[in-house]
């Protein structure tokens, strides 16, 4: 009688796995019983000034995008490592330092950087360098970078790229946005044709990848925001703005999350692997 009496109650915002609940939206929500991204792992690290922030918080499945994707970077390049900025305030809602990231489905990721001969850089301690359309670094009249070694730095389109393929054959997360500058987009595209990646993983990042035109045009950083789960949106999470075409099915039916990001993608051809 006790276990009918409970689960005759469960209903949004009350029963849950255990595990995160993102609610609203990701300007007008929270996060409860988020995941806390670990300071360091396999292939990515959490600097100095992030870690001060303490925004070390997102739902389950996308703080374990975030360590997979590092992972698979760092099993091709052994000195690659992801710099891991913001997630979400511990309960979400609102900050001084960001107008979404409210609700744990948020997370920047600083650029993979590398010297001009192409060896891979760490993570900035302190800050995010702008890059224009080539990968070079842009100065910052208006404040200057802490870290020093900035203009040493070219912007590494090769791991950047293998990052993005990360997330987007992620079966757990599915992508909404990608928030990066139009100079960048357009470089890593020209890359990533140049060197033959599969066209359905172009056609998925030329669909995603955006500037912002409410804010800073993120040519320091990406910007990752994925949609709710199926279960989370039973809880309360709203997606804002667009469905992708190849998300709507996802969205319509109900029984276990089930994710293609491309259904077609076979017939293009499976994505080879990144050396």
């Amino acid at each position: 009688m006790l276990a009918f009496g409970l689960g005759g109650c469960a209903g949004p915002n009350l029963f849950t796995d255990l595990g995160s609940v993102s609610t609203g939206t990701v300007n007008e929500g929270r996060v409860r019983n988020p995941q806390r991204m670990p300071l360091a792992g396999r292939g990515w690290r959490v600097p100095p000034r992030w870690e001060r922030r303490k925004f070390h918080y997102g739902t389950d499945e996308l703080i374990a995008a975030v360590q997979r994707a590092a992972g698979r970077v760092r099993s091709h390049h052994h000195r690659a490592t992801l710099g891991v900025a913001d997630f979400s305030r511990k309960t979400g809602g609102r900050s001084i330092w960001h107008r979404s990231h409210h609700a744990g489905r948020d997370v920047d990721l600083l650029f993979y950087t590398m010297t001009a001969k192409g060896r891979p850089m760490p993570p900035l301690r302190e800050g995010m360098v702008k890059f224009d359309g080539q990968g070079k670094p842009v100065a910052n009249d208006e404040k200057p970078y802490p870290d020093d070694d900035w203009q040493a730095r070219r912007f590494d389109a090769r791991r950047n790229w293998q990052l993005l393929e990360a997330f987007f054959t992620d079966a757990s997360v599915r992508v909404q946005w990608v928030f990066v500058s139009d100079e960048i987009k357009d470089h890593l595209l020209q890359w990533a044709q140049r060197h033959d990646r599969a066209a359905w993983l172009v056609e998925y990042a030329r669909t995603v990848m955006r500037q912002p035109g409410d804010s800073a045009p993120h040519d320091d950083h990406f910007h990752v925001r994925v949609y709710c789960t199926r279960s989370d949106r039973f809880h309360g999470c709203q997606d804002s703005g667009v469905v992708w075409q190849h998300e709507k099915k996802t969205f319509k039916y109900s029984g276990p999350e089930r994710y293609d990001p491309l259904a077609w993608r076979l017939l293009l051809g499976p994505p080879r692997t990144l050396l």
